[in-house]
């Protein structure tokens, strides 16, 4: 029995439109009895509200198989109880607001008194925010960042996601963030922690090779790059062998009839 760890923006969905194939190999992969859970960099959703938004796809799914960088960013601050005690300036969305509400974390909206900045998407992110991220760092408060991606896949375009807002807040301060998404294996650890599951035996399937297939190969996890969301197979042989995915399909559709280790 493997452990599939599947992305979701470009993966199974982009935007609010199902990817082809994802519903259906997703179902014969649990018919099989292959275990499945979920690793966004996306930040704007808790689990309870992937949970929603999948459920409203067709996709079968369990709030214990969810692992948003929303929800990481509260294990981050539960794992310490030091760190649980701290006082957070967000930036983001209701998603992030939610699992760090939910974990007992303190927000605060003034940049005085803040330990940490926590940054992931936000749409409505203003000068003003900046602002505020740039004097909270800049008397030491620590900063720490969902996620990098660069970009955002919408239907049928893509769209600066948190990246570029955390890049203006490294820029403006000079301090670089702790970043809890992938690349980073945060996110993997905490998965096969919870799953019990040797890395052995777990696969990522992702459609970003700076983030999805980097991360697998720093965790010596198998990897998949589906084609459906922002890497293309010409941006596979621009990178050295050993970074490249051990496995590339078109679309989650081709997946269960990969001969897989």
């Amino acid at each position: 029995m493997s452990l599939y760890i599947f992305d979701l923006d470009g993966v199974i969905y982009r935007g609010e439109r199902l990817l082809s194939g994802a519903k259906e190999s997703l179902d014969l992969l649990r018919e099989r009895g292959e275990k499945v859970c979920f690793l966004s960099n996306n930040s704007t959703l808790s689990r309870r509200g992937y949970l929603r938004k999948l459920t409203r796809l067709g996709i079968r799914v369990s709030l214990e198989e969810l692992f948003p960088s929303s929800y990481l960013a509260a294990v981050y601050f539960n794992r310490d109880r030091r760190r649980e005690k701290s006082r957070l300036l967000v930036i983001g969305e209701e998603g992030l607001f939610e699992e760090l509400r939910e974990a007992g974390v303190r927000i605060v909206q003034e940049e005085s008194e803040a330990d940490y900045v926590v940054v992931g998407m936000d749409r409505n992110f203003t000068f003003g925010k900046l602002c505020q991220a740039y004097e909270a760092i800049l008397n030491g408060a620590k900063f720490i960042a969902t996620n990098t991606d660069s970009t955002y896949p919408l239907e049928e375009k893509t769209i600066p996601a948190a990246g570029a807002i955390v890049k203006a807040i490294e820029v403006s301060t000079g301090r670089m963030p702790l970043v809890l998404g992938k690349p980073e294996v945060f996110g993997l650890e905490t998965i096969l922690k919870a799953k019990g599951c040797p890395r052995e035996e777990a696969i990522i399937v992702g459609d970003r090779l700076e983030t999805d297939i980097l991360a697998g190969k720093r965790m010596g996890i198998t990897t998949v790059l589906v084609l459906s969301g922002i890497s293309r197979r010409e941006d596979v042989e621009r990178l050295s062998p050993s970074l490249r995915p051990d496995y590339i399909i078109p679309s989650l559709k081709d997946l269960p009839s990969l001969k897989l280790p």
